[in-house]
């Protein structure tokens, strides 16, 4: 089983056809079809929207079901790299929610046909380049030194993950971004938004319709677990921190079975302040995110 979820339904089109999915009949907020295996959502633009759509999703799943269940999210991003073309597809290593600062890492441990990976920042608005002259509204506009910093860009990716994160284990989920445009300040018609999609479609079914999704493994022993916990625990991290580094910790071991664990940031304070082991979190994740 598993289920795609698209902000818009020039997005989805491709894929609705494809697994000859039907409106579902239990309708709510957000609009869902479904076949006998899967679910397919149309959010709407946003991150908020997206957030949401999960969750209502998740509840139409009994929890006893979500093993081995792919949750993804594919659609099309602004990229601010002339190197990456119109029609590009990467899957997403690192989201940065640019309202928040809040950074989310990923992990692909399935092998797929596609392969090229980029970083996702996730913005309130649509983004535009200074160097265009015509823009339409409502993008927001940013300078060529700002535009340097980033990579593919959408208004969706972080409220996807964080919310996905909170239902799903890390190896079900996976965002995957199209490239449309580079920062141009129009959007894209909803006819070459759904022929984007369609580049890559059959390679991604395929990999979407696998049923040996990996499982967690469990590759810590109680002993690891109960070392690094407190090794978390001694840097003031939260009860949600320590869950995602216990999470992050054996996806590492599972990618680099011969290293060692990267060891957490020292602190030159006995008991480190909430901003402070927040900060110490972030720097320990990078390096487990390499």
């Amino acid at each position: 089983m598993g289920a795609l979820f698209f902000a818009l339904s020039s997005e989805a089109k491709p894929w609705i056809d494809a697994l000859g999915a039907k409106p579902d009949k239990e309708q709510g907020h957000f609009r869902f079809y479904s076949t006998d295996e899967h679910f397919l959502a149309v959010t709407g633009t946003g991150k908020i929207q997206m957030a949401l759509a999960v969750a209502e999703l998740a509840g139409k799943i009994p929890k006893e079901k979500r093993k081995g269940f792919r949750i993804w999210n594919l659609g099309i991003a602004g990229s601010a790299l002339p190197s990456q073309k119109r029609g590009d597809f990467f899957w997403i290593h690192k989201i940065k929610d640019f309202s928040r600062g809040f950074e989310f890492f990923p992990e692909r441990l399935e092998t797929f046909s596609l392969s090229r990976e980029a970083h996702l920042t996730t913005f309130d608005r649509p983004i535009a380049s200074s160097r265009f002259s015509e823009i339409e509204t409502p993008f927001l506009i940013l300078k060529e030194e700002e535009i340097e910093r980033l990579e593919l860009i959408d208004m969706e990716g972080s409220g996807f993950f964080e919310a996905a994160s909170i239902y799903f284990e890390l190896e079900q989920i996976q965002l995957g971004k199209i490239v449309s445009d580079h920062l141009e300040g129009k959007f894209c018609r909803p006819e070459d938004v759904s022929e984007l999609m369609k580049i890559h479609l059959d390679s991604l079914l395929a990999d979407f319709l696998k049923t040996n999704i990996l499982r967690k493994e469990d590759v810590l022993s109680s002993s690891e677990k109960e070392f690094w916990q407190k090794e978390g625990e001694k840097l003031n991290f939260t009860k949600s921190m320590l869950v995602d580094l216990e999470k992050s910790i054996r996806y590492y071991k599972l990618r680099f079975p011969e290293r060692e664990i990267p060891k957490p940031p020292s602190s030159s304070k006995e008991n480190p302040e909430k901003k402070d082991a927040k900060e110490m979190f972030c720097l320990w994740m990078s390096s487990l995110h390499v």
